[in-house]
């Protein structure tokens, strides 16, 4: 008996692969450029980040040499007192209360013509110091005549304190001063330093 062998023929199974349209890569390189876009966002931050931290750090350095122009200014009102209490000395002192701006500095200072100093109060050499520090003084009192910087009505036209805890200012409260144990003078630090790091501190000084 004879076996016979059936054949079957299959058009579909022999059928030409289709092109590849590169999908595939396509999807790649989408995934390759938003890698590379989140690889820059994150140096950027940490950029940004370092330059934040650096300008704090310059920042605090300067506040910090802010305390070098107050001990400068202290150092140096008794002898301004001694010798010019009544007279404007330039870039330094002024006998009347100063104009100022919306951060309370004087609009009426030159910062440019202040010299640096140190703590002794020596001048220096601004080119030479990291951090320029320098300060004005005025007199927390107001003008009593005209074109004039002479005060004699203490009492009237400064803020003073009258030695029992309380404060006025040209008769404020209704009280009539006789004496006045102390005048009040206004402090301005200016210090600059590296990156255009500027930095402002006031105080203020009491002076019999």
């Amino acid at each position: 008996m004879m076996n016979t062998i059936k054949v079957f023929r299959c058009e579909q199974c022999f059928t030409i692969p289709r092109r590849e349209r590169g999908v595939v890569l396509l999807v790649a390189l989408i995934a390759l450029v938003a890698m590379t876009l989140a690889g820059l966002a994150l140096m950027r931050s940490v950029d940004t980040g370092n330059v934040i931290a650096g300008n704090m750090a310059f920042r605090q350095a300067a506040l910090q040499s802010s305390d070098i122009g107050v001990e400068a200014a202290f150092s140096a009102l008794p002898s301004i007192l001694a010798t010019s209490k009544d007279a404007n000395i330039a870039n330094q002192y002024y006998a009347i209360r100063q104009a100022i701006d919306s951060r309370g500095v004087p609009i009426t200072v030159d910062w440019a013509n202040v010299p640096c100093r140190d703590n002794t109060n020596a001048t220096v050499n601004c080119s030479d110091q990291d951090y320029k520090v320098k300060y004005v003084i005025d007199r927390l009192c107001d003008q009593q005549t005209a074109g004039s910087t002479t005060v004699t009505n203490i009492q009237t036209f400064c803020l003073v304190d009258v030695g029992t805890g309380e404060t006025g200012s040209k008769g404020a409260f209704g009280a009539v001063f006789s004496s006045a144990n102390a005048v009040y003078y206004r402090l301005t630090v200016q210090v600059t330093g590296p990156r255009n790091t500027t930095a402002y501190v006031q105080t203020i000084l009491a002076r019999g």
